[in-house]
């Protein structure tokens, strides 16, 4: 069923004007022809990721207007003509829930050909384009959206919820891509450090491709208690252990970590994360991502441990496939919907009230519920 503003063909979105500047709402029409191969979608819940909360605060040069937000679940309310599968072969139908990869690529160019589609030299973006003209609705904080040609779609099976998918659009597929491009296999010790959703979804996807023991590094206590619900087995508070190293060779017997993902966001913790590795370790850099982020290393330690260190941006579709997969067969035992926090309406108060709760760290993943 078109819900009342789909039927008048116009949609509602809150539009990002630059860091400092207000946000405004803009009535944009919802185009009457598409692509063969696009859709539009209804959008039923969008979470916030930091990434969105560091635009809003300028911490990164942005275009705009813009429409932020791109972890987005949502129904199909038009489909093109040529856009018959999901990524898994599955048939799409109008009235279908689905997500959907984060980038839309057109699978020719180098990059793309190289298995980076993430970094297509024609790359579109959700939550990261210019919102103008036929391109207006291109981001999740709005009640639609087209799905770009060269998009990859999901069929959101039935059993998992809105909550539960749409963090997986970024933050999941984030982890599944650094661990693929790592070629993460059965290991003794992971450590993760940073415990929002990044980190929580560490947890639990490496305790579930095969790490026996997963030590937590965070600030926030009430972080490091959900990381025990996520899998892992140790916690450490950086703000009260005077000496992590120690702690960590101790908990190893010396022989020190497989594998190190950094999901902090801050590059002050990377000269120390490449400590806690074992000789033959992997450092996994996803979070420390923003423009200036400096740090020293000292090489001699990268060579004589024999360490590699794997860096990794967005994803390639397998990645939203395998987090996805991951979710569904852990789904009973992590708790998932506790990644997400508030629910705000899709007003300019209510995303604001999402920005400023997720800044504050009070909640893991704020979410905007257009029809709330």
């Amino acid at each position: 069923i078109l819900n009342v503003s789909m039927s008048n063909n116009i949609a509602s979105a809150i539009i990002f004007n630059g860091p400092k500047k207000p946000l405004t709402e803009k009535k944009i029409s919802v185009p009457q022809k598409i692509g063969l191969y696009e859709a539009i979608v209804e959008i039923s819940l969008t979470t916030i990721c930091g990434s969105d909360v560091h635009t809003w605060l300028g911490h990164r040069p942005f275009p705009t207007p813009a429409i932020l937000g791109h972890e987005i679940v949502g129904k199909i309310v038009k489909l093109g003509k040529n856009l018959r599968f999901d990524f898994n072969g599955k048939k799409l139908n109008v009235g279908d829930r689905i997500t959907w990869s984060m980038t839309a690529s057109c699978q020719k160019c180098f990059f793309c050909k190289k298995g980076l589609p993430q970094k297509c030299v024609h790359l579109f973006k959700y939550g990261h384009t210019k919102s103008v003209g036929n391109l207006g609705l291109t981001g999740g904080f709005a009640n639609f959206i087209i799905i770009r040609k060269g998009s990859f779609i999901f069929k959101i099976p039935n059993q998992v919820s809105d909550e539960e998918a749409a963090p997986l659009m970024c933050a999941g597929a984030t982890i599944t891509s650094g661990l693929d491009e790592a070629n993460f296999s059965k290991c003794n010790f992971v450590v993760v450090q940073g415990c929002g959703a990044l980190g929580l979804y560490a947890c639990a996807f490496t305790k579930q491709l095969g790490a026996k023991k997963i030590i937590a590094i965070d600030i926030y206590n009430d972080r490091l208690s959900l990381a025990k619900e996520f899998g892992a087995d140790y916690v450490i508070n950086a703000k009260r252990e005077n000496n992590i190293i120690k702690k960590i060779e101790k908990i190893t017997k010396g022989v020190g970590a497989d594998y190190v993902i950094e999901v902090t966001g801050s590059p002050k913790v990377i000269d120390q994360g490449i400590k806690f590795l074992r000789i033959g370790g992997k450092y996994i850099l996803l979070g420390a991502i923003y423009p200036g982020s400096k740090f020293v290393l000292d090489s001699s330690e990268i060579i004589t441990k024999c360490i590699q260190i794997i860096g990794m941006h967005n994803y390639k579709p397998e990645a939203l496939d395998l987090a996805i997969k991951l979710m569904l067969k852990t789904q009973n035992k992590y708790p998932y919907k506790k990644l997400v926090g508030i629910q705000c309406n899709l007003t300019l108060d209510g995303i604001e009230d999402a920005l400023k709760s997720f800044q504050s760290k009070k909640t893991t993943r704020p979410s905007i519920k257009p029809n709330l």
